[in-house]
């Protein structure tokens, strides 16, 4: 915890109200050069690797897929958004269901910024979602985001793109409960977030973070993300915590919430020798 005066040191341009919480250790990092290295590192040590393969049914510990068939002895699911379906296939995820949230970050434009770290508003703890924040990439770039709309099918990232009938209605299905009985203030939620698509509206926000950063600048959208959220259909509640079902036959990693890739290396060190081993053990 900091003063105002350290505040001022660290990034004058940032904003807060007497006091402030400083994490000196934070970085960042491009995910995407993580994730190619990570590849390369896996193919060395004999690891095989498919992509562009969609997973069918599962039947005795057998994976039908768009490519052929694949068996196994156990089965650690990672999907993401589609980990609720493949998990009830071992009849785990019960009562739960994956609704899809996008996140869209606007990119400061080609003027130079004067921002010299992350800044993070206080969470508001109504809000399942961190909320706006600063973010530096790793090039210098300054974002401001992300929103978390509500998509309304797994892959909804632009359009119609990958339009699913069957998940469009199921998640419409859930969606509209979650707006009638306003369930965790889903009402007010939804109505913000749907707000930021204005472009306007969403710069304003970055008014509240900084005394000295133009917002007119952020002028580009970045490609989406989704977010695989879990959702308890009996108690109408988001999951906010890492979700893990499994038995001797199967793992599965049913909800990664935030900050999920930050963590990924440790949650899988923590899977492999505390939750993996007990399992086969």
């Amino acid at each position: 915890m900091i003063e105002l005066n350290r505040l001022k040191e660290i990034d004058q341009n940032a904003k807060t109200y007497q006091k402030a919480l400083y994490s000196p250790t934070t970085a960042s990092v491009d995910p995407k050069l993580v994730c190619s290295k990570l590849k390369s590192i896996l193919i060395e040590q004999g690891v095989q690797i498919n992509f562009s393969t969609k997973c069918k049914r599962i039947k005795n510990n057998i994976i039908y897929t768009n490519k052929g068939q694949y068996a196994c002895k156990f089965l650690i699911n990672a999907a993401g958004l589609y980990a609720d379906k493949i998990a009830k296939q071992f009849g785990f995820a019960k009562n739960r269901i994956i609704i899809p949230f996008r996140g869209n970050y606007l990119v400061y434009g080609s003027k130079k910024h004067s921002i010299k770290t992350h800044i993070y508003p206080v969470p508001n703890l109504l809000n399942p979602f961190l909320g706006v924040h600063y973010t530096l990439t790793v090039n210098n770039k300054l974002k401001l985001g992300p929103t978390s709309t509500p998509a309304f099918w797994r892959e909804n990232y632009k359009g119609l793109s990958r339009f699913n009938l069957q998940e469009f209605l199921q998640i419409i299905y859930y969606e509209s409960k979650l707006f009638l009985f306003n369930s965790f203030n889903f009402r007010r939620l939804a109505i913000s977030e749907i707000k930021k698509y204005n472009r306007k509206y969403f710069v304003r926000l970055a008014k509240h973070l900084s005394h000295n950063c133009d917002p007119t600048s952020f002028d580009t959208w970045s490609k989406p993300g989704i977010r695989a959220q879990l959702l308890n259909t009996k108690t109408l509640k988001l999951e906010m915590d890492f979700i893990i079902e499994g038995d001797s036959n199967s793992l599965h990693i049913l909800n990664a919430v935030s900050p999920a890739f930050t963590c990924s290396f440790a949650f899988a060190k923590y899977l492999v020798s505390e939750k993996l081993k007990k399992t086969i053990d």
